[in-house]
C-alpha cells in the first residue's frame, strides 16, 4: 500500500514537473521574439491574381552568429481573415521580402 502511494505521488510530482517544463518552454519561445518587432499582419497580392490575398506576419528569430545572437526578420504565412488589412499588390509573391515589407 505503501509503494502505492509513493508510486502516485511520484507520478504526481513527474507531471507536474512536465507541466512546468512545458509552460518554461512556452515562455520561452515567446522571448525569441526580437524586442519591439513589428508582429504586424501584412497582405499581398499578385498583378496577375488580385483577387486572392496571401498573409503574412512580420516575425523575427533569434540566430547565435560569431557569438552574438542576432535576430534575423522573418515573414510566416498565416491564413487570410475574413476582413484583412489593406492589400499590397506585387509583381510576384517572390519579391516579399522581411526586411523591407514589400
Amino acid at each position: 500500500m505503501v509503494k502505492a502511494i509513493l508510486r502516485g505521488a511520484v507520478l504526481a510530482a513527474t507531471a507536474t514537473a512536465g507541466l512546468m517544463a512545458g509552460a518554461w518552454g512556452a515562455s520561452a519561445s515567446e522571448g525569441t521574439v526580437a524586442p519591439g518587432a513589428n508582429l504586424t499582419l501584412r497582405c499581398y497580392a499578385t498583378v496577375k491574381n488580385p483577387e486572392a490575398p496571401v498573409c503574412y506576419r512580420l516575425s523575427a528569430k533569434a540566430e547565435y552568429r560569431h557569438g552574438q545572437i542576432v535576430y534575423v526578420p522573418i515573414l510566416i504565412q498565416v491564413p487570410t481573415p475574413a476582413q484583412p488589412p489593406a492589400v499590397i499588390i506585387v509583381n510576384s509573391l517572390n519579391d516579399i521580402h522581411p526586411n523591407t515589407g514589400s
